[in-house]
């Protein structure tokens, strides 16, 4: 999964980026396949004393979204991802679902 970090004012430490990136680990267990792989953009953003994340994963043709604001800028990243993971679960339950067809 290719990761892509944009601050607006504000940016994480390396610690924090290594973290997020095992809990991206499982979205891409989810979504990456020998067809391709998703991308991931985080946008994090300071505006009016709150920090607000959005993740927005590309995969195939699907846009994968999750936002969160919170006064701690890693708990609102975490709660994005995790909107983030939980969309993915369903989507691929639901393609999964599409494809399968009882025998007759």
């Amino acid at each position: 999964m290719k990761i892509t970090y944009t601050g607006r004012h504000i940016g994480l430490a390396p610690s924090q980026t290594t973290e997020l990136e095992a809990e991206f680990a499982k979205i891409k267990k989810l979504l990456d396949t020998a067809n391709g792989e998703a991308e991931a953009r985080v946008i994090l953003k300071h505006e009016h004393n709150k920090n607000q994340a959005e993740v927005v994963v590309a995969w195939r043709h699907h846009e994968i979204a999750g936002q969160s604001e919170h006064d701690d800028l890693f708990t609102a990243v975490h709660a994005a991802v995790g909107k983030v993971q939980a969309q993915a679960v369903k989507l691929r339950e639901k393609n999964r679902d599409l494809k399968r067809a009882p025998v007759q």
